[in-house]
C-alpha cells in the first residue's frame, strides 16, 4: 500500500510539472506576440571566413546580387566555386552576415532565432569558439542565409 501511494504522488507530480511546463511555453508565445515579434524562418546557405570588404550586414533581393557576392567570395586557390543559391519565392531574400567578433578573436558565429517587428529582422546569435579558424588566426566569420522575409533593416542581438 505504501509503494502504491509513493507511485500515485510520484505521477501526480509528474503530470504536474508537464502542465506546468507547458503553460509556461504558452505564456512565453503571448509574451513575443505582446511586444509584437514574430518568428522567422531560415536556411544556411554558406558560412566561410574571408577578409573581404562587406559591411555589417547585406540584404540581397536578386540573383545579380548574389552572382556579385559569389563573384567576391571566389578563391581562384580552387578550380571549381560554390554552387550559387538562388531565391524561389517574392518574399525571400539573402542576408549576409559579418559581425564584428566582440568576445573571441578566431570564432564564428551561431544564429540562434531571427525575429521581426515590423521591417525589422533582429538576428539573435552567440559567438563561438572555432578550433580551425584559431589555428589559421582567421577573424572574419561570414555567414549567407535565406530568409523568407523581407527586411528593411537589421538589429544585432548578441546572446551570452
Amino acid at each position: 500500500m505504501n509503494n502504491l501511494r509513493k507511485s500515485f504522488i510520484f505521477l501526480s507530480f509528474i503530470l504536474i510539472s508537464v502542465v506546468l511546463f507547458s503553460n509556461c511555453k504558452n505564456v512565453s508565445g503571448v509574451i513575443q506576440k505582446k511586444q509584437g515579434l514574430e518568428n522567422i524562418e531560415f536556411t544556411e546557405v554558406r558560412r566561410l571566413n574571408h577578409t573581404v570588404n562587406l559591411k555589417e550586414y547585406t540584404i540581397i533581393n536578386s540573383t545579380k546580387g548574389i552572382k556579385d557576392l559569389y563573384g567576391k567570395l571566389n578563391d581562384s586557390k580552387f578550380s571549381r566555386s560554390s554552387p550559387i543559391p538562388i531565391l524561389e519565392g517574392e518574399n525571400e531574400c539573402f542576408l549576409v552576415l559579418k559581425p564584428k567578433l566582440k568576445k573571441i578573436k578566431y570564432g564564428d558565429i551561431q544564429i540562434e532565432k531571427i525575429e521581426a517587428k515590423g521591417s525589422i529582422l533582429i538576428i539573435n546569435y552567440r559567438e563561438t569558439e572555432s578550433d580551425e579558424y584559431a589555428e589559421k588566426k582567421q577573424s572574419n566569420p561570414i555567414v549567407i542565409l535565406k530568409v523568407f522575409n523581407r527586411p528593411k533593416t537589421i538589429q544585432f542581438n548578441q546572446l551570452k
